[in-house]
């Protein structure tokens, strides 16, 4: 299990190509519905999966180790205020900046598929990564919880904004901007309830309910089951925005995606490094801080891109960008602390001071 979780990346890079060669059966499971309507859209396979996700995400959370985080609240709350706040200052400079962009509409779909990312909550791989690099895992944990628990206001205001932008009075007419304006309205937070809030607070009443003995021998099957989910979920994302992408290439279009994707995602890890220089603090805390700052949810973005834009890959492609560039950042900046000669997120010096202080 831990050969695949250290190749996630790989495997991640394998089902993007897959789903770009062969999008067929990707398309078909991702068009299957049930008769229940979600955020005014139906009940789809990739939104049962995502839901699964964030089941898992809460049965992996002891409520004990929260108890410290929340006797010192304050780079707790800087942590889900900078992932709410930072989409809000980030995405109007790039669709200013897409204004020269000779196509408006591939432009103002690079903006929406920015804003879906980042507007979504802290990722719960945040605190993985942070625990490679030595970080506070129940500070990461925390973070993540209370973004999600933000995420029907967050996700909504994040789209309010981006409806201004791509608007007649934004970068030019985009067809969908009566669709980005409904889902501000009423679908993003419903969406963000049932389909991420809830199933993370039910993992953690689960957890709650079996204790942790009983929680601890189910977690490794949990694990390797939630691989497959998160696998698969990656397929049926990409299918449809890869394959449309392959069939019609646009190289200037990916080149700008990744592009953009990089230099947000870059900015973004930098954001939270600079703020847990300048808060100060333990260098766990740091980390915690850095990482939780630069992660976000990109599959929940993905599964609400994919119901109300399928047939808008601009949309699609900065957010599947975005989903394997912040994995390759997170493992830039987080090497396990103590190898020498390794890039590390934290203040110089101060992993050689707490070891003299122990010895």
């Amino acid at each position: 299990m831990k050969f695949v979780q250290r190749r996630l990346l790989w495997l991640m890079l394998l089902c993007y190509l897959s789903a770009g060669v062969f999008p067929g059966p990707g398309e078909r499971v991702r068009g299957l519905a049930l008769p229940v309507s979600v955020g005014g859209k139906a009940l789809t396979v990739s939104m049962v999966l995502l839901a699964v996700m964030l089941f898992n995400a809460g049965l992996g959370v002891r409520v004990a180790d929260l108890r410290g985080v929340m006797a010192r609240p304050v780079r707790l709350m800087l942590g889900v205020a900078a992932n709410a706040l930072l989409p809000l200052l980030v995405v109007p400079v790039v669709a200013v900046g897409l204004r020269a962009w000779p196509d408006a509409a591939e432009a103002e779909g690079l903006v929406v598929g920015l804003m879906l990312v980042l507007a979504m909550p802290i990722a719960g791989g945040a605190a993985s990564w942070g625990q490679n690099a030595g970080g506070n895992v129940p500070l990461a944990v925390a973070m993540v919880i209370g973004s999600t628990l933000l995420s029907p206001l967050t996700i909504p205001l994040g789209m309010r904004v981006t409806g201004l932008l791509v608007g007649p009075d934004g970068a030019g007419a985009l067809d969908d901007t009566s669709t980005v304006d409904f889902i501000a309205r009423t679908g993003a937070g419903f969406f963000a309830l049932v389909s991420v809030v809830l199933p993370c607070l039910v993992g953690i009443a689960v957890r709650a309910a079996l204790g942790e003995d009983r929680a601890r021998r189910l977690l490794p099957a949990v694990k390797a089951a939630n691989v497959l989910n998160i696998l698969l979920l990656c397929y049926l994302n990409a299918a449809g925005a890869l394959g449309q992408a392959l069939a019609h290439p646009d190289p200037d279009l990916l080149v700008l995606a990744l592009g953009l994707s990089g230099a947000v995602c870059c900015l973004a890890f930098a954001c939270g490094r600079w703020m847990s220089r300048w808060t100060g603090g333990d260098r766990p805390d740091q980390i915690s801080l850095t990482f939780a700052t630069g992660m976000n949810n990109s599959s929940a973005a993905a599964v609400l891109a994919a119901g109300w834009f399928s047939h808008r890959p601009e949309v699609l492609l900065p957010i599947l960008s975005y989903s394997l560039l912040q994995k390759v950042v997170a493992g830039t900046a987080g090497k396990p602390p103590g190898l020498k000669g390794r890039f590390s997120i934290g203040r110089p010096g101060a992993r050689s001071r707490r070891a003299a202080h122990q010895h």
